[in-house]
């Protein structure tokens, strides 16, 4: 028989490539870890990992186990919140994962407002991009997730649940409140990484309009919202950001929101899950929560 614990240790070890990041993200010693390696390769009769290098690499039967173990242990963390629902319908767990912006400016209100309903229900929040958060739900990684863009895929329900609108920021001392969409190519212009739904939306809304993105002036590409309002603070450039995030900076005056004439990007956040999942009821109380916060007529 396969012991559980010991194929994670290998799935951790695999994803890590390193016994000793494996042995402090599980709170083991790196002997322990060794050890249930060596065990689940003697259970299964084949070698799982190549560890003559500085590198840990996996060898072909390593890769098939991985594949299959990620399932086995997804399966498993299914079958116990499907339990849940015999053992006491107050209790549960929900892993959501949540885009940027609602990850750090709507969600933890609403799981503030949720835990006081219903205490005894744990919610584990992590924040990613858009597209990270997708293809983690689609793994099974998160129940549920939150985000600013619809991906073309067939397995996910996108449910909207929630309106932002996305806005040009730059430093207080910019010269102007508002510019024709043409003045936008004369401006530098720090964008976000591949992956995030509030630069995409803020194109796909201004290219419509007509904007051609190979003229703007693009002079870096920043990994979070947090670096784009320092950047623009410092003086590098302007950005688009969500006007959720820059509530402080405006009322202190440290941002200016410049506007763009005739033209207002709105972008709506989704709720979303796999269409094939087995929802639980810990899972729809907190979905039916999200959609009493939503601002969507």
């Amino acid at each position: 028989m396969i012991d559980f614990r010991k194929l994670e240790v290998f799935l951790k070890v695999y994803e890590t490539q390193s016994f000793s990041k494996t042995s402090k993200l599980l709170y083991l010693t790196q002997p322990t870890v060794t050890l249930h390696i060596k065990d689940l390769e003697e259970i299964l009769g084949v070698k799982l990992l190549d560890r003559h290098t500085r590198k840990v690499i996996p060898s072909k039967a390593g890769k098939v186990v991985y594949e299959y173990g990620k399932e086995i242990i997804n399966l498993l963390k299914e079958m116990e919140k499907e339990l849940e629902i015999f053992k006491d319908e107050k209790r549960g767990i929900v892993e959501i994962g949540g885009s940027t912006i609602p990850g750090q400016y709507i969600l933890p209100k609403i799981i503030k407002s949720f835990k006081k309903k219903y205490p005894q229900i744990s919610v584990y929040l992590k924040v990613g991009d858009s597209r990270e958060i997708v293809e983690k739900v689609i793994k099974g990684d998160f129940d549920l997730g939150m985000v600013g863009a619809v991906f073309k895929n067939k397995e996910l329900v996108y449910t909207p649940c929630y309106e932002d609108e996305i806005v040009l920021i730059a430093p207080p001392d910019f010269p102007k409140d508002e510019i024709s969409l043409e003045e936008l190519y004369n401006i530098s212009l720090i964008k976000r990484e591949e992956g995030s739904g509030t630069w995409e939306n803020a194109i796909e809304s201004l290219q419509k309009k007509g904007l051609d993105i190979l003229k703007l002036n693009i002079i870096g590409e920043m990994g979070s919202t947090e670096a784009i309002k320092e950047s623009v603070k410092a003086g590098l450039g302007c950005g688009f950001i969500s006007s959720l995030a820059i509530e402080l900076e405006k009322a202190l005056n440290l941002l200016k929101v410049i506007k763009i004439k005739n033209i207002s990007i709105k972008r709506k956040f989704y709720l979303i899950y796999p269409k094939v999942k087995k929802i639980t009821s810990s899972e729809k109380k907190f979905i039916k929560f999200i959609k009493k916060f939503s601002n969507l007529s």
